[in-house]
């Protein structure tokens, strides 16, 4: 089987380095690397990697083959989850996540909730104030 080589820099030995590998260690490689990445994440980055995955996949089918998807793992219960999304697409508080984040975000320049928030978190903070000796007191923000 051919090898290929690759260059990369060491951190080892602090200089470039030549490394070949076939196509079976390539493909190791890449197993090893996609074990160790995916056992290193925590369980909230896993279910947004996934849902992100998901997402991309449906939006890559055509709509036809979307309602197949849905159908197959919905069965039974499909007309019910139809029914469910025509009812909250109707509803007069449903907005969209980007009509919700530009309003929260118009909000903040304009002052709305934002101060209260701030107020409170000014409120929760004490400062060190650092003597001569190595000893430290705290003190409230309101006495600076």
């Amino acid at each position: 089987m051919e090898s290929q080589s690759f260059t990369y820099f060491s951190h080892n030995t602090m200089k470039e380095e030549l490394v070949n590998l076939n196509e079976n260690q390539l493909n190791a490689l890449r197993e090893f690397y996609v074990e160790r990445y995916v056992d290193n994440m925590e369980t909230k980055d896993l279910v947004q990697y996934v849902t992100d995955d998901m997402f991309q996949y449906m939006e890559s089918l055509p709509d036809n083959e979307v309602i197949d998807e849905c159908l197959n793992y919905w069965d039974d219960s499909f007309d019910d989850v139809i029914e469910e999304i025509k009812e909250f697409e109707n509803c007069d508080f449903k907005k969209t996540l980007d009509d919700k984040k530009e309003e929260y975000l118009d909000s903040l320049s304009e002052g709305k909730d934002y101060g209260s928030k701030v107020d409170a978190l000014v409120d929760s903070m004490s400062v060190t104030v650092e003597e001569e000796s190595t000893k430290h007191r705290r003190r409230d923000l309101d006495s600076l």
